[in-house]
């Protein structure tokens, strides 16, 4: 089925929720790790936020459900192509290879001009890191400043901005800001082949929220070869700041990098440190979003949402009927999780 609507809707009647609600996730009863941490972050999630949950599946992967279909209006740029100096571990240019490439202003604003007219209505504006860590975003401010007058919804990664980069992309008007974060200097190292510091991620955060804008952080759950290094205290020391939303992903091996053949981080983990994100950040946006480990996909899509997330990106179909029959109403969006 092919909705070309950019939100599909999916209810069930209330009769049902009360049944559902009393139920909770019984299937994580029996995991002694997960089974009370679970139902505090369910509560919790319930307490804070609607009884919504949003699925976010932009343009840039097709995605077909039985309920909705996406149609390529939120598409992913990359301004550098499939360029990036730093080459990390574990993509090492691989996933900006799908991206379209827009290596110059101009041709930024003639592809956007062309995207608007066959009827696409976001763009995630990203592209590989300099030597220093950064997206050189600078030469493009002004044509990302004349895609916003086209009417775009624009996200944007930035890499460790500086504060002329910030003041740029809140007089382009941007709407959203993602940045990595990083908490292990170890992983920097290792995997970015950046010598930086963890401050160094802080620094420019604190950077782009000094110029108002809507920084959605993103923390990468085993990005370290799989090992979880840094990951909870750097979500703790988020807490901190004035977010509206942060997302998770986790990490999903990518074939033909060093990292090709890791099998990534344990699904129990991944919920683990989800729920207790949602209980350090009672009301925060919480999502989680496109790369996470094939294996025990559906178990650890449940357990995500029973983890008190807010927004998924590309769920299965089970997933879906299983968090509708769990009381929520499904949201479906074409745009980036980090958006909603």
């Amino acid at each position: 089925m092919n909705f070309r609507d950019d939100l599909l809707t999916i209810e069930i009647p209330t009769r049902e929720l009360e049944q559902t609600f009393a139920g909770g996730w019984k299937e994580f009863d029996e995991s002694a790790n997960l089974s009370k941490l679970l139902s505090k972050a369910w509560s919790l999630r319930r307490r804070n936020f609607p009884d919504v949950i949003n699925f976010a599946v932009p343009g840039g992967r097709h995605y077909e459900g039985k309920n909705f279909s996406n149609s390529g209006r939120f598409l992913n740029v990359s301004i550098t192509g499939d360029a990036c100096a730093l080459h990390c571990d574990h993509c090492q240019g691989t996933m900006l290879k799908g991206m379209i490439p827009a290596p110059t202003p101009q041709k930024l604003k003639e592809i956007g001009l062309r995207l608007r007219e066959k009827g696409a209505t976001g763009l995630l504006i990203t592209g590989g890191c300099n030597p220093e860590g950064m997206i050189p975003l600078k030469p493009f401010l002004e044509a990302i400043a004349y895609l916003k007058s086209l009417n775009f919804t624009i996200h944007v990664h930035t890499g460790l901005a500086d504060k002329e980069a910030a003041v740029g992309l809140k007089k382009a008007g941007v709407d959203k800001v993602f940045l990595d974060m990083i908490g292990d200097a170890a992983t920097i190292q290792r995997v970015y082949h950046l010598d930086r510091q963890p401050s160094a991620f802080r620094e420019a955060l604190e950077i782009l929220l000094a110029e108002d804008l809507d920084v959605v952080p993103h923390v990468v759950i085993g990005l370290n070869y799989g090992k979880i290094m840094g990951e909870e205290n750097l979500i703790q020391t988020l807490s901190d700041y004035p977010l509206k939303t942060l997302v998770l992903v986790a990490l999903r091996p990518v074939l033909n990098t060093p990292m090709g053949g890791v099998l990534g981080p344990d699904a129990a983990d991944i919920i683990r440190i989800t729920a207790q994100t949602r209980l350090w950040n009672p009301a925060l946006k919480l999502s989680f979003g496109c790369a996470r480990p094939y294996t025990q996909k559906a178990w650890l899509e449940r357990g995500l949402i029973a983890a008190g997330i807010n927004t998924l990106a590309f769920p299965l179909d089970e997933t879906i009927d299983s968090a509708v029959a769990h009381g929520l109403k499904s949201v479906m969006s074409e745009m980036c999780c980090g958006g909603l």
